[in-house]
């Protein structure tokens, strides 16, 4: 384009905005935008921040041991049948409260009341065998003073007629009589005494038999007993296994009872137990309660790592070694003032992160 049309070009450009040339050289020339201050500030204020929070953080990582692989954890008890038998009642409900000796459970205890009173009827059948025996036993020892008089008089007897027969008063016929009775007097003593002391020999098996006896109406009454089940300790019921009519066996987990005192495993790493002593303080979150911060003191440690109780712990003798760094169980005791009014709310198997102060 050539410059005559440029110029004619500006000119109906000027002329289409209304302004003449000379009416834009009068204006006055408008100023560069200044920066804001405040947003300097701002971006200091984040610098700054961020520095106190790297400080923090790194003093933080030099003073305490963390870990997420923690959790609540506490007595579970399975209540288990001793005998088998069929449920007749349930008595208890799932994540209810129970104390101690309350009846959760009875099984059918009709053939168990009948192994009683069979083994009630052998214990009086012992006590009437012995009672006999006892008579017996008088019986024969009357038997045997009686026998012994006779044993005594007819010794007499034999020495007065040896002595009379010496002197020719009693015939010899007479002698050997008196002989023969004696003789007799003293077999019929022996004979006594023998059945005596079998009679006491009876009595002793009696009372034996007796004790046996006694022995099944104990063991009777124990398994009757056991038809009756229990709760071992207070706690919250949780998982309920049984109802009215199944059949159980001995060891079968019918429910379980959860104590409510609880305490937290930390698992922690080998390399972060080298400052770490039993009674340092620990700082305590749990998932479920976000917001809450709880304390805690370290109680124990396992005395191996978690590897070494595994159903399979790896062998390190194999060829195919690879270090993995191990993790130590850390019994940490939650604080009762920090806990408080959160008891309930508190359930083993709850993640927890742990931070331990390592002073």
């Amino acid at each position: 384009m050539s410059q005559p049309a440029l110029a004619k070009s500006a000119m109906s450009i000027d002329s289409a905005s209304g302004l003449d040339p000379e009416a834009e050289a009068d204006l006055p020339e408008i100023a560069p935008p200044r920066p804001k201050p405040w947003k300097k500030i701002l971006v200091f204020l984040l610098i700054a921040a961020g520095l106190v929070w790297a400080v923090r953080y790194g003093n933080h990582m030099l003073t305490h041991a963390d870990t997420d692989d923690a959790y609540i954890t506490g007595h579970v008890h399975e209540v288990t049948p001793h005998i088998g038998g069929t449920v007749e009642k349930v008595l208890v409900e799932e994540n209810s409260e129970v104390k101690a000796g309350d009846v959760i459970f009875r099984l059918d205890a009709r053939d168990n009341e009948a192994k009683l009173k069979q083994s009630q009827a052998q214990l009086e059948e012992s006590d009437a065998m012995i009672a006999f025996t006892k008579s017996e036993i008088a019986s024969s020892n009357a038997k045997v003073e009686e026998a012994q008089a006779q044993l005594t008089k007819t010794r007499l007897d034999f020495d007065r007629a040896r002595d009379l027969i010496r002197t020719k008063v009693n015939s010899q016929q007479e002698f050997d009589n008196a002989k023969a009775a004696y003789d007799s007097a003293g077999a019929a003593l022996g004979a006594a005494q023998a059945s005596a002391q079998a009679m006491t020999s009876g009595l002793l098996m009696a009372q034996s038999q007796r004790m046996n006896s006694q022995t099944a109406v104990d063991n009777a009454k124990l398994q009757l007993s056991y038809t009756t089940i229990t709760a071992p300790i207070s706690g919250h019921t949780s998982k309920r296994n049984a109802e009215v009519g199944a059949y159980v066996q001995p060891g079968q987990s019918l429910i379980a009872i959860v104590e409510p005192e609880v305490w937290i495993e930390a698992n922690f790493k080998e390399t972060q137990l080298a400052k770490m002593r039993v009674g340092q303080k620990a700082e305590v979150s749990i998932d479920a309660l976000p917001g809450h911060d709880f304390t805690g003191t370290v109680e124990s440690f396992s005395p191996a790592s978690g590897a070494q109780f595994a159903l399979l712990p790896a062998d390190n003798a194999t060829g195919n070694f690879t270090k993995v760094v191990q993790r130590v169980p850390v019994k940490i005791h939650l604080d009762p003032e920090s806990i408080r009014g959160f008891e309930d709310r508190l359930r083993p198997g709850l993640s927890v992160v742990v931070s331990v102060e390592l002073k």
